[in-house]
Order: structure tokens, then C-alpha cells, then sequence
């Protein structure tokens, strides 16, 4: 693979880098020979051995090598962000493709980036990655991954990823699992396109690659999930795909709900197919117990099992003597549509066992359209809209509650998709935002209230009213899952 190396931006005084000259601007070229990538392949070619020949440019292009005795551990440099791989497939339901005009430039990016799939969980539909590419990830021990299968019928594939080239995804796939690399598959399902037998044949394909199935295996999958597709009001220009309706949601839960928990029984009990909340929410049906969902939580951030979680720490913390922190306590929580009423639930409980008046109250998606429902989606300025709303419902008070809850996932501190991989030339900004640039502390200011950060649960939610303030500049710095709560 080609590289230019990676760029130094600081030295850590008199580490082994700055006894050897290197300096900011330097770029480091090879270790132990071998081209330096980016800074994965920076970590792990440094920790290989307990000498570590560093070969490196200066700004004026010349260069020199030094061996350091490092013991595998780093130089003392910090290195430049990696430029984000961007995704070359056409998917019919891209969700970049359905965003409204005048977001921030990175709101716009698709990435397709194989680091921030074994980094953070991001799915890679695989289409950036060639052979070269795979053989590193392999080398480099990069796993698990998250691939987005869709399907694995290579006509369907090509159909639904808009790209001729990338329909055989199980080539692809099975050069990783033999390589020993394990994934998280998901398939985002349309309706007449890839369910019915396109759907089964994905899950059978899939099942055969599971994990462990065979005692020489080294790599394989790790679960499956299905996620129903999501349509935005945007989506002029666009090829006409059907969306989830209600009752599609509630057939496919009766039909494939029975089928989790018989794969689950042939996998030792582990749970391996999974179905993402939004089916249950979309049906308007209970989600189920602990037990249908992976024991680690697989794929959470994707959507599963994100409820079932919520509600059990709920109906634990209810019973909590910290509970009696919100006794008293008049608050406005926001969230969105989808989770609304799992959210009332849970204050309704709290409220009679501490005395509080904490209200859950869902805030329309105006920037992308009523169809979008999850909280992580919600712009700064549908959040302002809900609580004017509120407020002119109890009768215009400025001081209609003592504070604001919102959503964590609706919440950003970085413009890139983490703060590690960022578009080139797009500065950061260190307040926390929202999609639409409206910052946490302008939400505050334009309301006249405390406004915080909800966290992941109700407990969290309570540290934050108690210390809401630091929440302006810190405290979102991971990267945050749309379908969070």
C-alpha cells in the first residue's frame, strides 16, 4: 500500500524521538523498514519490536534513519490526523444523500473508512477496501469489524449499493474470516427488496460463517443485525424505495421474533441475529426481555437492545436511594417520537416513588421530517421549537421548569466522525453542538434555562442537573450513536 508517511505535530521533551531529532513537521516514513500508514499502522509496527528503526523526512525533503531502543512502547510523538476514507457505493437508502441543504460540510461526508469500523464501530459496506487493504487488516489484527452486508445475492447487492463492482461481498468477507478477522454484520432492510427470500438466503449465508462453528475456525461473525431502512422527506432525485410501515414493522416482528430466540438456542444460548429497536417501536409493540438480546450487548450503538437497556436500569434505579435526588425536582425532558413513550413510562414511575415532576415530551424532526424518529437525529433548533411549545402550553411562564434535558446522541463536539479522523481543512469546534451548529450553550441562552445533556440513563441524567455546567465545554468527546436514547 502507498504511503507518505505520517506527520509529527509535537514531540514530548527529551522522549526517544527528541534525543533522536525529530522535530514537528517531520514525517515519519518506515519503522523497521515497513511504510508507515497512518496511525494504526504507527501503533503497531512501533510495539513489534524493542528496537524500532525509524526511518523520517524533514519539511525540506531530506531524510535519516535512526534505531531506537523503545521496548515496544512509543516514541513520545503525536501524529496528524488520517485523512477519512471516503465510501464509493450508490446505496438506494443513504442516508447522506436524504440530509437537507445548509448542514455543516462534514454532515455530508460518507465515510468508508475500515479504521473507524474496528475503531469505533462504524459499518463499512467494504467497497474502499481491496486486497492490499484486507491483507493489512488482517496482518494488523484489526477486529472485530462491522461490514453492512444488505445482501449477500450479488445481483440484489449490486441493485442496492448502486456499485457493479462490489456485489460478491462474501469474497470479501471470507478473505477476513480465514484470515482469522471476526465481524458484525447488519443489513438495513427495504421492503420488496431485500426481504423475503433475499433476506433468508442473507441469513443463511451469514449463519454458515458464524463464529466458533468450528473448532479450526479462527474468524467468523459474530451476529447479524436487521435494521428497518430509514427515509428522510429529503430524498429528491432519488430512487423511490418503500419505507417500514407500522404494519410491515409488526409482521416482521411476529415472524422473526420466534426466529432470534431459535437461532439464540443454536448458538449456546447467545444470541446472534438481532433486531434493531426501531422494528418494536415502529409496530408499537413491547420490546422484549434481557434474554433476546446478546449478553455483551453486540451492536448497541446500532440500535439493539439501546430500550431493553434504558428500562431495566430505570426500574433498578427507581428503587435507588439516589432516585430521591430528583425528589421534588420540576424538569422538561426531550426526546425523540420513538422513544417517548418508553421515556414517560419510566418518569412515571419515578415520580410516585420520589415526588418529582420530570415530563417526557417528544419534539418533532423538522429539519429531516416527521418520519425520522430517533433522538440522535434532532436538530438543535427542533429542540428549541418543542420546549417554546411546551412552555406556551403551560401558559408562557419563563420559569415553566427548573431545566431542560436533551438527548446525548443529538449532541456533537467534533465535525469529523471522531477525533482521530477528520476532513482536512474543517476546523473543529469544542462546543458541544448539535447537527445544525446550534451549540448547547445557545440552546441555554435562548431559553433563559439550565439545559443538559441526558446521558444514558436516568442516573446519569441526575449528575448532569447537579452539575450541568461543564457539560458546555467538555464531556461529549466519544463518538455518540444516532439511535442513542
Amino acid at each position: 500500500m502507498k504511503s507518505k508517511g505520517v506527520r509529527v505535530i509535537a514531540v514530548e521533551p527529551h522522549s526517544l524521538a527528541h534525543r533522536a531529532g525529530i522535530r514537528p513537521d517531520d514525517r515519519i516514513l518506515t519503522l523497521n523498514d515497513e511504510a508507515v500508514l497512518d496511525q494504526l499502522s504507527y501503533q503497531f509496527l512501533v510495539s513489534q519490536k524493542d528496537r524500532t528503526r525509524v526511518g523520517f523526512q524533514r519539511p525540506d525533503g531530506t531524510t535519516a534513519t535512526v534505531t531506537l531502543a523503545n521496548g515496544g512502547d512509543g516514541l513520545g510523538v503525536d501524529l496528524a490526523e488520517d485523512d477519512v476514507k471516503v465510501c464509493k457505493q450508490n446505496c438506494v437508502f443513504c442516508f447522506v444523500h436524504q440530509m437537507p441543504k445548509g448542514f455543516r460540510k462534514s454532515l455530508y461526508l460518507k465515510d468508508e473508512d475500515i479504521r473507524l469500523s474496528f475503531l469505533y464501530g462504524h459499518f463499512s459496506t467494504l467497497s474502499s477496501s481491496d486486497d492490499a487493504e484486507l491483507d493489512r487488516v488482517i496482518r494488523e489484527r484489526l477486529s472485530p469489524l462491522h461490514v453492512s452486508v444488505h445482501a449477500t445475492d450479488p445481483v440484489v447487492r449490486v441493485q442496492l449499493v448502486g456499485n457493479p463492482r462490489e456485489g460478491h461481498i462474501l469474497r470479501k468477507l471470507d478473505r477476513l474470516l480465514e484470515g482469522g478477522i471476526q465481524v458484525h454484520t447488519q443489513v438495513v432492510l427495504v421492503p420488496g427488496l431485500n426481504d423475503g427470500w433475499v433476506w433468508e438466503k442473507t441469513v443463511a449465508d451469514l449463519w454458515e460463517r458464524r463464529a466458533f462453528q468450528r473448532p479450526e475456525q479462527r474468524g467468523g461473525v459474530l451476529s447479524l443485525s436487521c435494521v428497518p431502512v430509514g427515509l428522510t422527506a429529503h430524498r429528491e432525485h432519488l430512487p423511490q424505495i418503500p419505507d417500514v410501515s407500522p404494519e410491515f414493522a409488526r409482521q416482521w416482528v411476529k415472524v422473526w421474533t420466534p426466529q432470534v430466540r431459535r437461532y439464540a438456542a443454536a448458538n449456546e444460548g447467545e444470541p446472534w441475529l438481532l433486531l434493531a429497536d426501531e422494528w418494536f417501536t415502529r409496530a408499537g409493540v413491547e420490546v422484549p426481555g434481557r434474554a433476546f438480546y446478546s449478553r455483551t450487548w453486540a451492536q448497541l450503538e446500532n440500535g439493539v437492545g439501546l430500550v431493553r437497556r434504558f428500562q431495566d436500569h430505570a426500574r433498578r434505579f427507581v428503587k435507588s436511594p439516589k432516585a430521591q435526588g430528583f425528589a421534588g425536582r420540576h424538569v422538561l425532558m426531550l426526546t425523540g417520537s420513538s422513544f417517548a413513550p418508553t421515556l414517560n413510562r419510566a418518569l412515571a414511575n419515578l415520580n410516585r416513588a420520589t415526588g418529582s415532576r420530570l415530563r417526557g415530551v417528544a419534539a418533532q424532526n423538522f429539519a429531516f421530517g416527521s418520519s425520522v424518529t430517533v433522538a440522535g437525529l434532532l436538530c438543535g433548533q427542533d429542540l428549541l421549537y418543542a420546549a417554546h411549545a411546551d412552555r406556551e402550553a403551560h401558559g408562557g411562564d419563563p420559569r415553566w421548569v427548573e431545566a431542560v434535558v436533551v438527548p446525548s446522541a443529538s449532541l456533537r463536539t467534533q465535525t469529523g466522525p471522531s477525533d482521530q479522523y477528520a476532513l482536512p481543512g474543517v476546523p473543529t469546534r469544542p462546543s458541544a453542538q448539535f447537527l445544525d451548529d446550534l451549540t448547547l450553550a445557545e440552546l441555554e441562552q435562548r431559553l433563559g434555562l439550565p439545559v443538559i445533556p441526558s446521558g444514558e440513563n436516568l442516573s446519569q441524567t441526575l449528575d448532569h442537573l447537579l452539575g450541568h455546567e461543564s457539560w458546555h465545554l467538555e464531556g461529549m468527546t466519544r463518538p455518540q450513536g444516532a439511535y442513542l436514547p
